[in-house]
């Protein structure tokens, strides 16, 4: 009797797809997924309206999981989501409810969009927390744009240089075959995001084919939120990569890095 193989999507966003594709979550549970839901909110005005965001996402998780998703969560301001009343320094007490969460895996989606002076402010200041006390066992997860991603990408990690320490908790998301040597070459973990908006299945391939000796460091993903996609139900489930690539690309390696429980 053939089993299905359980999968983790490594990059979600839970919230929206609640809201926008209810009827996914019999799908999740049905094909044996885990997710781990990144934070990005939509019309976010001022600091208040994102902490009550961020207790809605954490409130959703909880919910989900309670009605049997097996459903984490990463806690941090997106590029996209910086309230224009935010300050670097309020950062910390802004993420501290979330990070005493169990279901809070860690610090995320953080990182740079167009790279101005304010998102780096934001980032270095959730880089710092993560290295702090409160977030020393978690991870982090940090996103790359898709517009200029080979040079967005090497301006993150010309910052990241400062946080060597965090090599073994942190990902850098989004990566392409034009950018996973460099985020590999910098010791992080890396993902790839399968959709077809982002990176096809074929284009994954040949970037394993490309990393044959550092696969076990690389984590898909479909950042599935008001777009819902199966790519990485599909491609697990294909017979076109041995099976313990497979294994490894859709479970294994985003199990170890998350540390996991089972």
């Amino acid at each position: 009797m053939t089993t299905t193989p359980p999968i983790i999507d490594s990059h979600v966003h839970l919230d929206l797809i609640v809201r926008h594709h209810p009827q996914r979550i019999p799908w999740l549970k049905a094909n044996h997924c885990t997710v781990v839901s990144w934070a990005y909110f939509e019309g976010v005005d001022s600091v208040a309206r994102f902490s009550a965001c961020l207790d809605q996402k954490a409130a959703c998780v909880h919910t989900q999981a309670a009605g049997g998703l097996n459903c984490y969560y990463l806690a941090g301001v997106h590029p996209r989501s910086i309230p224009p009343d935010l300050t670097p320094e309020a950062i910390a007490a802004l993420l501290a409810r979330a990070l005493d969460d169990p279901r809070c895996l860690g610090i995320g989606e953080i990182g740079l969009e167009t790279g101005d002076v304010r998102e780096k402010e934001i980032l270095y200041a959730q880089l710092e927390l993560g290295r702090s006390k409160p977030a020393r066992t978690k991870v982090v997860g940090v996103h790359t744009p898709r517009a200029n991603k080979p040079a967005m990408t090497a301006q993150t990690l010309t910052m990241l240089e400062d946080f060597s320490d965090l090599k073994e908790r942190l990902v850098v998301d989004h990566c392409t075959h034009h950018t996973i040597a460099q985020v590999l070459d910098a010791g992080f973990w890396a993902g790839i995001t399968l959709s077809p908006v982002k990176t096809s299945w074929d284009e994954m391939k040949r970037i394993v084919a490309g990393e044959s000796a550092r696969f076990g460091r690389i984590m898909g993903n479909t950042d599935s939120g008001s777009e819902f996609f199966e790519d990485v139900v599909r491609c697990r489930r294909g017979h076109d990569l041995p099976e313990p690539l497979l294994a490894s690309l859709f479970h294994d390696t985003a199990k170890r890095f998350y540390r996991l429980p089972g």
